[in-house]
């Protein structure tokens, strides 16, 4: 976030509010952290209770999704106060160097920990894939919520200790997007061969069928998040390079790129829960439960009149059906 760093000093030397178009972003993007900030902190909290308490929701990939929950958490609770206050001070040019200095770490701590969490994510999802007989005993609940803690240490200790500049930050989030990719695409071609072994043989029991369609299904959302995760980082990647390049001269440019890239780091903790209700009907349902205080039947019931899902799809326990039929979708 040296960008920040910049454009905050060379309004300080004059204590200039922000001006002009830059303003303008600023006020947009302001009243947008204002209105996300408590529905990203709520969102995230809901997927992180639901991991928690509903059993059937507790599993390994779900469990990989609640930990990066936690980060848009932090996001949500911390980060977007302290951009909103930011942002504020900015826009009436009282913006002091401390507050500076603590977006900056709040930015990098998170993004950091976000990136780190994707890695753990494609990680466990790549051993559930590549590794199935071995994956119960490789990954377990306490070796993720352990794995997730040492990343938070690792991404605090890097920001503490490495000289985070920007174009460090650019090479590590290329690094490890580039990570991510390449573990992605062996997991595609894992869970395509996975399907057309199946598809040959014909006397695959319903419980194989089951499994490998829960294990594409959470590849899938994964995907998803994955592809939402690098639409957020492309303005910081961008702006990473213009800064490095000496291009950016104006002010009131420099102004717009970091408010920018906060909106889009962002919004991005909003994202990842609307992903997991629009991909994963059992996270819906599990959210109707908890919000209206209804039973499971009658939640599974809500659930099926707001989305108009058919009486043909069989029940949240039951999915055999699917299977049976082939239905990889």
């Amino acid at each position: 976030m040296e960008d920040m760093d910049t454009s905050a000093t060379d309004r300080q030397e004059g204590k200039e509010p922000v001006t002009g178009e830059a303003f303008a972003v600023l006020v947009f993007i302001t009243v947008a952290s204002i209105i996300t900030c408590p529905l990203t902190t709520i969102l995230n909290v809901l997927i992180i209770i639901c991991v928690k308490t509903k059993s059937a929701l507790r599993t390994q990939s779900n469990i990989t999704l609640a930990c990066l929950a936690i980060t848009d958490v932090v996001m949500g609770a911390i980060g977007q106060p302290v951009f909103i206050s930011w942002l504020i001070a900015r826009g009436q040019g009282d913006d002091a160097l401390w507050q500076t200095l603590l977006c900056q770490f709040i930015f990098k701590l998170l993004t950091l920990s976000s990136l780190l969490h994707m890695v753990m994510i494609n990680l466990e999802r790549y051993i559930a894939i590549k590794h199935t007989l071995q994956y119960t005993s490789i990954v377990t609940e306490a070796r993720l919520i352990y794995l997730s803690v040492f990343l938070w240490i690792m991404a605090l200790v890097l920001i503490l200790l490495i000289s985070f500049s920007s174009i460090t930050r650019t090479i590590s989030v290329i690094t490890a997007l580039a990570i991510i990719v390449f573990c992605q695409v062996v997991l595609y071609r894992e869970a395509r061969r996975h399907e057309k072994e199946i598809a040959n043989q014909h006397h695959v029991s319903a419980e194989v069928k089951q499994k490998k369609l829960k294990e594409k299904k959470a590849l899938k959302t994964t995907t998803t998040v994955l592809f939402f995760l690098m639409l957020s980082f492309l303005p910081l990647l961008f702006v990473g390079l213009l800064k490095s390049n000496d291009v950016v001269k104006s002010v009131n440019l420099q102004d717009i790129l970091t408010f920018t890239v906060i909106l889009t780091i962002t919004a991005n903790s909003l994202v990842n829960p609307i992903i997991y209700c629009v991909r994963l009907r059992q996270f819906r349902v599990a959210f109707i439960e908890l919000i209206f205080g209804k039973s499971h039947t009658q939640a599974e019931d809500i659930e099926k009149r707001a989305f108009r899902v058919s009486n043909r799809v069989a029940p949240l326990e039951n999915e055999q059906s699917q299977c049976r039929t082939g239905n990889w979708e």
